[in-house]
């Protein structure tokens, strides 16, 4: 069976799809008529099960064809879904689209501009596997921040590819000034002038740096307490993400702390992601994790721990400087 998905501007158009044909067009009617937590329930499952169950360049082709049911002009109102696909910064994770996911804690509104319908799958698709792992994350590290002030007195910490730093907005010992210094440093200026108008007042200080700089340690900071990155081993394939580890741990003061973080393989949202928001990311087990570090010489190791937020989506890697 085939499925008509042309527009009337731009002629016929006949994508093979089966047996996705049948998913597509169930989910596209029910979103249409408002069902949209039926719809997306039906979606994500039987996305993912697709993905994990072909090839890379078969999903490829599979993708391109999602992308032309009309389906995908209604998830696409979701402005979360769109800012992936769209990318207006040049990438997809941006500090304004995990604002989408945070925005569910703070009682922050859908963007000004959005469709009736695309409230209702910003509703859904923001409180996903995925962003709750994401939420849960941004918790553990505030709560990370808080115990290691009442440690240490002034701790100084350096959060890497630190985005909007939304972490903050739940830690006490930032708002308190229970820290010493605290630097945010990241590629996107934009992200940082955020950084800048938020928690300036509290004595943050923002840094730009690209990661190949840092990698070159053309950037000299000194030495912290807590040095921690939360999203950006999920685009970092094992080279690179060993190389980051190893100098991140390099910047650590003797008993300082070394946190990072990684989505796990095989999240609901996998196929979701990949296909209607153009969002792919770098995967790693609990080996895979553990092997980032095999840069740090074993007598530099005071402890290693592996452990996972409490949905079992996002997996950390924390590390004791000896």
């Amino acid at each position: 069976m085939k499925v008509d998905t042309a527009g009337p501007a731009n002629g016929a158009l006949h994508v093979a799809l089966a047996p996705e044909e049948t998913l597509l067009d169930d989910v596209y009617d029910r979103i249409r008529c408002g069902q949209i937590a039926d719809g997306m329930n039906a979606l994500l499952p039987g996305l993912k099960a697709r993905r994990m169950s072909c090839g890379l360049p078969e999903w490829a082709e599979l993708t391109k064809a999602y992308l032309r049911h009309p389906l995908c002009q209604l998830l696409h109102q979701d402005p979360f879904t769109h800012r992936a696909y769209s990318r207006p910064r040049g990438y997809p994770g941006d500090a304004a689209l995990l604002d989408f996911i945070y925005g569910r804690e703070e009682g922050w509104p859908p963007p000004a501009g959005t469709t009736d319908l695309g409230a209702m799958i910003f509703e859904y698709t923001t409180r996903s596997a995925a962003c709750e792992g994401v939420r849960a994350r941004r918790g553990f590290v505030a709560d990370f921040l808080d115990q290691l002030a009442e440690c240490r007195p002034r701790p100084e910490v350096l959060a890497v590819a630190a985005g909007h730093l939304r972490e903050a907005e739940l830690c006490a010992a930032v708002k308190r000034r229970k820290l010493g210094r605290f630097v945010a440093m990241d590629c996107d200026r934009a992200s940082l002038r955020e950084v800048q108008r938020c928690y300036g007042r509290f004595g943050v200080q923002t840094v730009w740096s690209t990661i190949r700089q840092l990698l070159a340690q053309r950037s000299d900071l000194g030495q912290f307490d807590m040095v921690y990155s939360t999203g950006l081993l999920d685009y970092l394939h094992e080279a690179m993400a060993q190389q980051l580890t190893w100098v991140m741990f390099q910047m650590l003061r003797p008993g300082g702390r070394l946190l990072v973080a990684n989505f796990l393989p095989g999240i609901p949202d996998l196929g979701y992601m990949e296909s209607y928001m153009d969002w792919r990311l770098l995967y790693r087990t609990r080996h895979e994790m553990v092997a980032v570090s095999a840069l740090i010489p074993q007598a530099q190791l005071r402890d290693l721990r592996i452990f996972t937020e409490e949905n079992q989506n996002i997996i950390f890697l924390q590390i004791t400087k000896a």
